[in-house]
């Protein structure tokens, strides 16, 4: 295939792992662990189309996404507001 990943790929890819993060094993299940490590990706590959210091920012709000110590929906209000800056 010859997509090239944009901002909408990896906006789609935080928005499918907050909705997978419902499931009964939160942000355990394999689908939010696959689709943030895809959003994660695809972000480096347009980090020069979006600006460094966004690509920073978003990068930081997602690390702290992944912290277990946050409570649930903190995480979730973490990976949409990665998902509002894009």
């Amino acid at each position: 295939m010859s997509h090239i990943p944009n901002e909408l790929d990896i906006k789609t890819d935080l928005r499918r792992s907050v909705m997978a993060s419902y499931s009964p094993k939160k942000f355990s299940d394999s689908n939010v662990i696959t689709f943030v490590a895809n959003a994660e990706k695809n972000l480096e590959l347009v980090k020069d189309k979006i600006g460094e210091k966004k690509y920073i920012e978003v990068k930081e709000i997602i690390k702290k996404s992944n912290n277990t110590a946050s409570p649930i929906e903190k995480r979730r209000e973490d990976l949409l507001t990665a998902y509002s800056l894009i």
